[in-house]
């Protein structure tokens, strides 16, 4: 089971997709074969078509940039998510239902968790098409003044799926009556509300302006309304109340819209509202979104850190959006992302900066972004009188609370550098400022000390000789076309032989198991799966190629020999390293003595 979904429902899933529709409806595919197609690589740019398609199989494979999988593999690295998300994207594209397996939640529970689920997303988008055609079929009421007014056009508002409630108590409850919704259903979707005293429900939405919310997925979970009267007595903006498909902390408004140009510039614009959302959109920054009416969250956070790393803040310059700014920073910082802060100029909002410049007035903005160190330090002598030792020594403790937040050594020292500036004292004095915040103290002593520099992990662990790989590629290459050459492989080498750390030998460990186990004949959907979590070029390549080989038994030997040979010669560097590194003379002979038996065993072998 995976993120809480069974086997059985994740290769429904997978059965239900057909590879080449799929990937079609990205990337034009032409047939050059009986069962496979090519087509240009959606993840690299260039002239001729080397990403292929093997209907038969359900697989793809570039032979440019390397990536290759399954449908899951190929959405997650399209739509930049993770397999949960593009499990759930997937099940929406082909029909099939997720039923939910929380911890203590028995099967049929979980059934009925999923059917209520589907009922809510079916209420949300009947009632957006019906909000929708209210907007669109009274353009001169008071609604469609408004957008006129905020010079938002027709498909604009139909892009972002903007329409109106009917101005009365119970339209919307009567019509998800006539839709063969319950009342339960309406209630728990949020589209009508229940009175504690009385019970009586009347509509939530009741004459606003709906602004439709959808998940990462793109389905419909809620709406955000605004009312159009003076002084309204809920409040400007109403949500969806929390629902099992609405978790306003864990949703961005216009993500689905926005996420293809978040990757593409490798950026997202972070606004306060739908409008000013719009607005970002409207001038060609499609990568523009906003939080649904409640403070920025780590859960957002996450989210937007998927598709990009720089984050552009876009709020109202007023008090409580400069502390707005401040907030989504501290929430920022830790996931080391760049942030910078867009100035509206004239205290206006995006919206009206783009109803009066237009995408000029926008792009301008955008290119004039500060980074947020300088908005925190702008801000200082509004709390801190930085005329006074005293004072200066508080904002460099504030500063330093948010630096404290960066993970990344090489942030943090370039960071250090800019603050001492900002504060006009020395790096020193600031860094003894650091190891005075309490708190913070383990992580400044951690930046502070000398380490050993290394190689990151993925780049030692994939850091092969030539030859060690080639003949890892051909073992492998052997033992998922034989149960035979597997079983040999177990015979000849020891379970340790072969580390998890290095994805080819994590590899070969796994068919090495499986034909052990008698499992063999699964090995390509248990490899395919290990993809992903842990996508590796040569090993989509093996599974993609099923390459034959002239003599069999030969490879298998010529391999095995090629192998030993390999890790003796890599055994021999060692302790030669380790002889020239040694002065004392009795471990300077233990170490000719392994050496003498290295080269023993690999006479005795005849390699």
């Amino acid at each position: 089971m995976a993120f809480g979904v069974s086997k059985d429902v994740i290769e429904e899933i997978r059965s239900r997709c057909d590879i080449v529709e799929l990937i079609g409806s990205f990337v034009p595919l032409k047939r050059s074969g009986t069962n496979t197609f090519k087509g240009l690589c959606p993840f690299h740019h260039e002239k001729t078509p080397s990403f292929h398609v093997d209907a038969s199989r359900q697989m793809y494979h570039c032979f440019g940039c390397g990536k290759g999988g399954d449908v899951f593999r190929f959405y997650m690295d399209k739509e930049n998510v993770g397999f949960g998300d593009a499990l759930h994207m997937l099940a929406t594209r082909v029909g099939v239902m997720i039923p939910e397996n929380d911890t203590g939640i028995d099967l049929k529970e979980g059934r009925r968790r999923a059917d209520v689920r589907e009922r809510i997303y079916q209420v949300n988008e009947e009632f957006c098409r019906f909000f929708e055609r209210i907007l669109h079929s009274n353009p001169n009421s008071i609604p469609g003044e408004y957008l006129n007014k905020r010079g938002i056009p027709r498909e604009i508002a139909e892009r972002f799926r903007i329409g109106v409630a009917p101005d009365e108590w119970s339209a919307c409850l009567e019509y998800g009556r006539s839709l063969g919704f319950t009342d339960e259903e309406l209630v728990v979707a949020g589209i009508v509300r229940r009175k504690e005293d009385s019970g009586r429900l009347f509509d939530h939405f009741k004459g606003r302006l709906t602004f439709a919310i959808a998940n990462e997925q793109g389905r419909v979970v809620g709406f955000s309304a605004r009312s159009l009267e003076a002084n309204s007595m809920a409040g400007k903006y109403i949500n969806t109340p929390e629902s099992p498909v609405f978790k306003k902390g864990n949703l961005l408004y216009a993500l689905p819209l926005a996420r293809k140009m978040m990757v593409d510039r490798k950026m997202a614009i972070l606004c306060e509202g739908q409008l000013d959302a719009i607005a970002f959109h409207r001038a060609g920054f499609e990568c523009a979104t906003a939080p649904q009416g409640t403070g920025f969250t780590e859960g957002q956070a996450r989210i937007l850190k998927r598709y990009c790393d720089r984050v552009f803040l876009a709020f109202d310059s007023d008090s409580a959006g400069q502390k707005a700014i401040l907030r989504a920073v501290e929430i920022l910082l830790p996931l080391s992302m760049e942030i910078k802060v867009i100035r509206i100029p004239g205290g206006k909002d995006p919206d009206e900066l783009f109803r009066n410049g237009g995408t000029t007035a926008i792009a301008e903005a955008v290119e004039s972004a500060v980074s947020w160190l300088d908005v925190l330090g702008e801000s200082l002598p509004e709390r801190h009188d930085m005329n006074s030792p005293a004072g200066r020594g508080h904002a460099a403790d504030e500063v330093a609370d948010y630096l404290l937040k960066i993970a990344n050594p090489i942030e943090l020292e370039l960071y250090i550098r800019k603050a001492a500036t900002l504060l006009r004292i020395s790096e020193d004095a600031f860094y003894a400022q650091l190891r005075q915040v309490q708190s913070k103290a383990r992580r400044v002593n951690a930046f502070r000390a000398e380490a050993e520099p290394t190689l990151p992990k993925s780049t030692a662990k994939n850091d092969l000789p030539p030859g060690l790989s080639a003949a890892l590629l051909t073992l492998l290459e052997l033992s998922i076309a034989s149960e035979h050459a597997a079983r040999r492989l177990g015979e000849e080498f020891g379970a340790d032989e072969f580390s998890d750390a290095i994805p080819l030998e994590k590899a070969l460990n796994t068919v090495i198991g499986s034909a052990l186990n008698g499992e063999h004949d699964k090995i390509t959907g248990i490899l395919t799966d290990m993809q992903l979590s842990s996508p590796n070029s040569d090993i989509s390549r093996i599974l993609f190629e099923h390459k034959e080989f002239a003599d069999f038994d030969k490879a298998l030997e010529d391999s095995i020999a090629q192998l030993r040979r390999e890790r003796s010669r890599a055994k021999s560097s060692q302790l030669m390293i380790r002889l020239r590194e040694t002065a004392d003379p009795a471990e300077r002979m233990k170490i000719l003595s392994e050496i003498s038996s290295v080269n023993r065993k690999s006479k005795e072998r005849k390699i």
